[in-house]
């Protein structure tokens, strides 16, 4: 049974993520239609597949064995619209292919907002929407939801560095408002980047020079 406090927070989440969806002001009005839901779908799909493939080239990088990415996949029960898996990997390096999928989805935003403010496209803003809000909604879904669930990517950050719930959602939070603020103001000359290398992650702010 969920307490009082873990309703308020997956709420919070809840009504965030529906006001990421309005972020981004429409640039002419139509009506939504059929191509509308498949552009959505096409996004997701899109950032699904590059979130796992994120995953996949850390594991590469890190020399892990036979990493493999399924989609649309049950395993121990769960389902997960994306899975990435391997036999082995060093131990140094599972902190870096853990954030592997959210390093791709910050690429992806980055994309995702320039080709917006190119042409205002309900894909270009679909992709921008997932790439930004997914791993928060990943977040309080493996932290409030399912906590004991041990292949999602939050268990694992949690699990390798040790910080707790509310700090790992604070940080997520942090990250996805930065990039609401950056799709706001198109003047914003910063950006959240994840680093990471063979054995270490970090979560950084990226400023031009």
């Amino acid at each position: 049974m969920k307490t009082t406090r873990e309703i308020r927070l997956i709420t919070a989440g809840t009504g965030f993520i529906v006001w990421l969806i309005f972020i981004a002001p429409a640039q002419y009005a139509r009506a939504f239609d059929f191509k509308d839901v498949a552009s959505i779908g096409a996004a997701y799909t899109t950032h699904l597949f590059l979130h796992e493939m994120g995953h996949q080239v850390i594991a590469d990088e890190v020399g892990a064995e036979s990493p493999k990415m399924s989609f649309f996949t049950s395993s121990g029960g769960t389902f997960y619209p994306g899975l990435s898996t391997y036999k082995n990997i060093p131990e140094k390096s599972k902190l870096p292919y853990a954030v592997g999928g959210e390093r791709m989805a910050g690429f992806t935003f980055d994309y995702a907002l320039k080709s917006y403010r190119q042409k205002p496209t309900t894909y270009n803003k679909a992709l921008m929407f997932f790439s930004c809000a997914d791993f928060f909604a990943y977040t309080l879904l493996s932290n409030y939801v399912n906590p004991d669930e041990d292949m999602y990517d939050p268990y694992l950050i949690r699990e390798e560095t040790g910080c707790s719930k509310g700090l790992l959602l604070s940080l997520v939070t942090a990250k996805s408002l930065i990039n609401a603020y950056r799709v706001m103001n198109p003047d914003a000359n910063f950006a959240p980047v994840i680093w990471v290398d063979k054995s270490s992650a970090a979560l950084l702010l990226r400023f031009p020079f």
